[in-house]
């Protein structure tokens, strides 16, 4: 959301209304993000500004005789507006949450960092399945930039589009008017397509909708036309005050009227744009003018950029900071003031020294000679300085998530069991004294090797499609095999039994699906039927492969419990009962805890241990409210001869609690599965049983 603010170049006809609206546009956002926790429409009031300030001038020069239609200068100037505030906010951002709020760097924080830098925020999002939310201790510092992305985009293409513009009506010689006609009819085709696109949903739309490029650029190219076309629709100036009046009143409104972020950008977001062309049409020498041109409001337009780019992650890192789940009235109070401030001094000391003031060169122009001479000056140098600086801040934050990458890397290297007994320590193993590893702000981006390797369905994928042959671990060349069936809570285990496989002459082959256990007869709402199909189709290739073991978990939360103990479902039963019928082997594990805390909220143990400091004792689930008495899933196991149940409630709980740490090993990855490591650590018991599955059926270990 870029801002131009008042100087001398400006002409006599220059909006300063506009910078008004869109200051006022940007205080609404502010205002509703911080006290009411849902979209304002001043964001889409904004970016219909950026597109009428932008393509306009872009196409203004680009069609003058004298233009010079190289990218790089449009380029240049919109980087030098736009980067210096960016790079200053994004550093803040980072030092803050690194410093203050660590359980805030997540391995999607650390991807948005890059993404912000590149401009592809919206998209990032989108990809994380990230909706738009409210300000509260789970949302991301970030989340406010996908605008920023949608607008640099835009930016982009308004170059490109704009010099293609040029070099057509310059060397073909074509007239303005017939120029203009043609690029208004190419830019309406656009906005009305795009919004098309943007209303498919109707009036309530998804996350990946809210962000898009494709569903947002009706919002920019709609004030684009407006720049071509507003001066020839401009109301009557007796009616004007009103139409203006009604303008800012429909912007004002929107929040109140629209309860949803969904509802944008599709036909609802038609509220707070109609407002602003309005405004934009309502042009003239009246009160709402006087008001939207004064100079507290063209004070505010001109910071409007900083103050959007500071407030968010303002109010993010102070809400964690002070301990609330959602920011207090008062927090938001001071986050707005101290927003105002920074955005004030960010503006006067950054943006403006950093921007480029010449009025862009033409071809009678010699701007690298007037560039060279510039830095004769110290006023020159300076600026020379400050634009290293804010390249070398850039690149170091474009390196984050490459530098995360790496560092999770090490962090989920082999522990040396010796210090590191994990599981084993709940079984009499020494536990030296060492630091708890691997770093718990770190181990959330430790992914197990499946999912990294292409190696576990996705839950988007088709139900009948199935992972590569060459999805083999353990031993590959063994004639035994052991199948790895259900969803992510099984994947960890690929670590250790990958390991056994190579130790003991065994295969192991993933058949797996993520949020989606393998459930068969399974006639609840449970599960999606897509997971249904997944199973039924997956058991048919189970059984064509005749494994000699199937390993999965065998219990998950039941809401028919007290609290949330775990339960069997229909599905695995039913699935269970299939193999016994079939001959195949099973081993099942009782599923790890899913915490739950004091209030029987559900929490993330490692991400607790950094937010209280280590508090063990707030970090720890009470063992009657993650697991029933007795494993549930051995009263359907046992009976069946060719089925062994594992219950492995003692490898995570004492006899009153599930401790965030066993063993110097932390134990939970997020909030319910476990860590890669702590996996690992399990290596030993798993193979006591399945060295007594392999001895009762005769399975050959070669």
């Amino acid at each position: 959301m870029s801002s131009i603010s008042a100087d001398s170049q400006r002409s006599s006809t220059y909006r300063f209304d506009l910078d008004g609206l869109r200051g006022y546009a940007i205080a609404l956002v502010v205002i509703f993000h911080v006290f009411v926790g849902r979209v304002s429409g001043g964001v889409d009031v904004f970016l219909l500004l950026s597109g009428f300030f932008f393509l306009g001038s872009q196409l203004r020069y680009a069609t003058r005789r004298d233009a010079i239609l190289n990218p790089w200068w449009p380029i240049w100037r919109t980087a030098r507006r736009l980067l210096p505030a960016l790079s200053v906010v994004l550093l803040a951002t980072l030092i803050a949450v690194l410093t203050l709020a660590p359980e805030l760097f997540t391995p999607e924080l650390a991807s948005q960092f890059t993404a912000s830098v590149l401009y592809f925020l919206n998209w990032e999002l989108i990809s994380q399945d990230a909706a738009y939310a409210a300000a509260s201790v789970d949302t991301s510092p970030l989340q406010h930039l996908w605008s920023m992305s949608v607008q640099g985009q835009f930016y982009l293409a308004a170059i490109v589009f704009a010099i293609v513009v040029g070099l057509i009506a310059n060397r073909r010689h074509v007239p303005q008017e017939v120029t203009r006609r043609n690029v208004t009819i190419i830019l309406v085709i656009v906005t009305i397509a795009s919004f098309l696109w943007a209303s498919r949903f109707g009036w309530t739309g998804t996350p990946a909708n809210y962000y898009s490029t494709f569903s947002r650029m009706w919002e920019l190219t709609l004030g684009a036309v407006l720049a071509i076309v507003a001066h020839r629709i401009t109301v009557s100036p007796r009616i004007a005050p009103f139409t203006a009046g009604l303008g800012v009143v429909l912007i004002t409104i929107t929040g109140f009227v629209i309860p949803t972020s969904l509802a944008y950008p599709g036909p609802l977001a038609l509220l707070p744009i109609s407002g602003a062309v309005l405004v934009i049409i309502s042009a003239g020498d009246h009160k709402v003018s006087h008001i939207l041109s004064s100079r507290p409001a063209r004070w505010l337009g001109d910071i409007a950029y900083s103050l959007y780019l500071w407030h968010w992650p303002l109010l993010i890192i102070t809400t964690v900071v002070a301990g609330y789940d959602t920011p207090p009235w008062w927090l938001g109070i001071l986050v707005i003031v101290a927003s105002l401030l920074l955005a004030h001094l960010t503006h006067k000391w950054i943006e403006t020294p950093l921007r480029q003031h010449a009025k862009r060169p033409t071809q009678r122009d010699t701007p690298l000679a007037s560039a060279r001479d510039s830095l004769k000056t110290v006023a020159g140098k300076s600026r020379a300085f400050g634009g290293v600086l804010v390249t070398a801040v850039l690149i170091f934050l474009g390196s984050i998530q490459p530098i995360w990458n790496s560092a999770t890397q090490y962090a989920s290297v082999d522990l040396n069991a010796g210090p590191y007994p994990g599981v084993l320590a709940q079984y009499g193993a020494e536990v030296p004294e060492a630091e708890a590893r691997p770093d718990p702000t770190l181990i959330s981006g430790i992914y197990p090797p499946t999912g990294l390797e292409g190696c576990m369905i996705g839950y988007q994928d088709p139900v009948d499609e199935f992972v590569d042959d060459d999805c083999v671990y353990g031993d590959k060349s063994a004639s035994t095999t052991v199948v790895m069936v259900g969803g992510s809570h099984t994947e960890p285990y690929v670590l250790p039994l990958d390991e056994l496989g190579k130790e003991q002459g065994f295969k192991v082959i993933p058949l797996m699906r993520q949020i989606c256990p393998m459930v068969l007869h399974d006639d609840t709402d449970e599960f999606d039927p897509e997971c249904r199909e997944w199973s039924e189709n997956a058991f048919e290739r189970l059984v064509e492969m005749d494994p000699d073991l199937v390993f999965s978990t065998t219990t998950r939360p039941d809401d028919s419990r007290p609290y949330a103990q775990d339960g069997v479902p229909v599905g695995y039963a039913g699935f269970w009962r299939e193999l016994d019928a079939h001959g195949i082997p099973f081993m099942g594990l009782r599923d790890n805890p899913w915490a739950l805390n004091a209030e029987a909220a559900p929490y993330n143990p490692s991400k607790c241990m950094v937010e209280t400091n280590g508090d063990f004792e707030a970090c720890s689930s009470a063992r009657e409210m993650v697991y029933a008495p007795e494993d549930p899933a051995a009263e359907f196991l046992d009976p069946l001869p060719l089925s062994w149940s594992v219950d492995t409630a003692d490898w995570f709980c004492n006899e009153e609690s599930c401790p965030p740490v066993i063993g110097n090993i932390y134990v939970y990855r997020d909030q319910n599965h476990i860590s890669n490591a702590f996996a690992e650590s399990a290596k030993p018991l798993l193979w006591d049983t399945m060295q007594t599955i392999f001895d009762r059926t005769s399975i050959s270990e070669s």
